[in-house]
């Protein structure tokens, strides 16, 4: 028999009175890619920030080849062979691409300086490994989610660790780079290195797996050999019930056309293909959902900056709202005009990550808790937990830190707080990225009440079903 090469044994972590984990234990064969499975919140992230040093403070113990460990930091998790890529990016937007692949551990000339041409060219080999081309001296705020994300996988390869910890890597890349970073693991997996792998696509799951352990509300609910499983067996292990995803647009009625775009271009300058958008035109009507298919690059996020005023660079063509020809400069303008914007990014462009809950659903709309001229926290609390009830967000309370939630409700965060705006029209730019199939289909419920309350949507998808 194998002898593990982590063991995890009677892992519990509590974030103030909530059980993020409760009496966890499995083991993890050398060599394997062994995903693990659960809805968000479920504690999957939790125990992977355990096992790379991020979380230092938890019940239970970790063996590592057989010796007990407890990390003080991610360094030291480094020096045992343990990488992670985290499904919200952690780089430095101000640094180019070698500078952060190399962070913390910098090469240097025999004279002590900075060695910026080795550093490029071994992140150029990387790269080459991950069959895409980016130009290593490129500042990483300037890339987009895709290839950040790559960044990122580039970094922990770098690390050469033998256990690599993957947080839902996928989850902003193009059906292309998914097939490269499979080849990537299944490149490594034959070098020896055991692949922890974080999912909410089945299709990924049962591409990948060796075996796969699912979780539920912080507690272990079974590991299972790939080969004895199923998809709906999985999911259903996952939510604890079957998920049903009805024909939602059946007994729709679209009204009035309210958004009509005509010709609309937005320039690329300095790029081969000169436009970003070229002569797009389509008609939005009361009470549909307008979805807009396409891969990352393919224009949609900018397709919808440049609705609600948010594009660098000036468009071109019509955008007319109910009738009136409009071109918003900024996004309060947008705003004030009835449009919402739910960004693809939300770490980047959406959450205020240092404040809780209830100030990020809120900040948009505290007006409406003004009392006496000041404003009231009672009604702000009450505003906040309205939309935490609407729309299932799980948590402990509206005061706790937005960043202790799980990346779906998140995401629930940001659209409760645009639909506080009460909008005419919302815009949702791929709204289920990174998020589990139990709250996908919470979402798709929204979407469809909000449709058949009248208001129209334009909604984003990397994800054709």
């Amino acid at each position: 028999m194998v002898s593990p090469l982590i063991t995890i044994s009677h892992i519990t972590k509590r974030f103030g009175g909530v059980h993020a984990l409760e009496d966890i234990s499995f083991d993890v064969i050398p060599g394997e890619v062994h995903c693990i499975c659960g809805e968000n919140g479920a504690g999957k992230s939790t125990l992977m920030k355990i096992l790379s040093g991020v979380i230092t403070d938890y019940e239970g113990e970790l063996f590592v080849r057989d010796k007990a460990v407890q990390f003080t930091g991610t360094k030291e998790a480094e020096e045992a062979g343990i990488g992670i890529i985290h499904q919200e990016l952690n780089l430095v937007e101000d640094l180019s691409i070698a500078a952060n692949i190399f962070l913390g551990r910098e090469k240097k000339t025999a004279f002590g300086f900075l060695d910026d041409r080795q550093m490029e060219e071994e992140a150029q080999k990387l790269f080459e490994q991950l069959d895409c081309e980016i130009s290593p001296r490129q500042k990483v705020g300037n890339l987009r989610v895709g290839d950040q994300q790559l960044v990122e996988i580039a970094k922990a390869i770098s690390l050469k660790t033998k256990i690599l910890i993957m947080d839902e890597p996928t989850s902003a890349l193009t059906e292309t780079e998914v097939e490269r970073l499979f080849q990537v693991i299944d490149q490594l997996r034959s070098q020896g290195v055991t692949i922890l792998y974080i999912s909410h696509k089945m299709e990924e799951i049962f591409r990948l797996a060796d075996r796969i352990t699912v979780f539920r509300d912080g507690k272990l609910v079974k590991t299972l050999t790939r080969s004895e499983t199923s998809a709906r067996e999985v999911t259903h292990l996952m939510v604890g019930r079957e998920i049903e995803l009805g024909q939602f647009a059946n007994d729709r009625a679209p009204g009035k056309t309210i958004l009509e775009v005509r010709n609309l271009s937005l320039p690329w300058p300095g790029h081969a293909r000169k436009w970003r958008l070229e002569n797009i035109n389509f008609d939005l009507k009361k009470g549909e959902v307008l979805g807009i298919a396409g891969l990352m690059g393919a224009g949609r996020t900018e397709l919808l900056e440049t609705l609600f005023g948010s594009s660098e660079e000036i468009p071109s063509g019509d955008i007319i709202l109910n009738g009136k020809k409009v071109l918003f400069q900024s996004p309060s303008e947008a705003c004030e005009a009835g449009l919402a914007l739910v960004t693809e990014d939300r770490k980047r462009l959406g959450l205020f990550d240092h404040m809780t809950v209830r100030d990020n659903i809120t900040i948009c709309t505290l007006s409406d808790s003004v009392q006496f001229g000041l404003i009231s926290s009672r009604k702000e609390t009450r505003e906040a937990t309205d939309s935490i009830e609407l729309l299932n967000i799980r948590t402990s309370g509206p005061e706790a830190a937005v960043s202790s939630l799980s990346g779906g409700n998140q995401q629930k965060c940001i659209i409760a707080r645009w639909l506080k705006t009460n909008p005419e029209i919302l815009l949702l730019d791929d709204p289920t990225r990174g998020i589990d199939v139990g709250a996908k289909a919470e979402i798709y419920e929204v979407i469809d009440q909000l449709c058949k309350q009248g208001l129209g949507l334009i909604v984003t998808s990397s994800e054709l079903p």
